[in-house]
């Protein structure tokens, strides 16, 4: 498993955040969106732009996750979780920003359980095959207290688990053990 070189941003607001609110599908008005990633795609300080939903559903002990590419397409796209984590609600593909998605949305959706990494921890792994892009994110959706990491990629067989990966660590736990690069 490839992960970011160095701790990426959690659920605190040491990075920048905004209130959304199109008014379109659902009242946004007490959302917040946590910006994870860099502030532009010309400069990225990671592979995907990571986006992290607060609450959501009007839960607040829920959050949703959002990834999608900076530019460009990108198929077979997965979510890498641990195994152990058992708070995923659900997971899905929706317009990139809104907090809006469905798992009906997703095309051939595949995945695994209690998936042994190499030289790694076992992993649940779920994702699709529609190409994100800009306008179209993944979106993965849990109760309670976030996983102590997790990780997005890509991969090379269209059923398979994800061969490229970008680990993200939140901020109220700290980084399992070493990045690898």
């Amino acid at each position: 498993m490839h992960q970011h070189n160095g701790e990426r941003g959690g659920h605190d607001h040491d990075h920048g955040h905004s209130h959304g609110g199109d008014g379109q599908h659902r009242d946004h008005s007490h959302e917040h969106v946590h910006s994870v990633g860099a502030a532009s795609a010309a400069h990225p300080g990671s592979q995907f732009k990571w986006n992290v939903h607060h609450p959501i559903d009007g839960k607040e002990d829920r959050a949703a996750v959002e990834v999608g590419p900076w530019t460009g397409l990108l198929p077979r796209w997965r979510f890498v979780v641990p195994a152990e984590f058992d708070r995923v609600v659900r997971w899905g593909v929706g317009p990139a920003g809104s907090g809006d998605f469905s798992q009906s949305d997703v095309r051939r959706p595949v995945g695994g359980e209690n998936v042994q990494l190499q030289d790694g921890p076992a992993v649940d792994w779920m994702g699709g095959h529609n190409p994100l892009s800009k306008k179209l994110s993944a979106f993965l959706v849990f109760d309670g207290d976030p996983p102590h990491w997790m990780a997005f990629g890509q991969a090379d067989d269209p059923d398979g688990p994800p061969t490229n990966l970008e680990g993200i660590y939140f901020a109220a736990h700290p980084p399992p053990h070493p990045a690898h690069d």
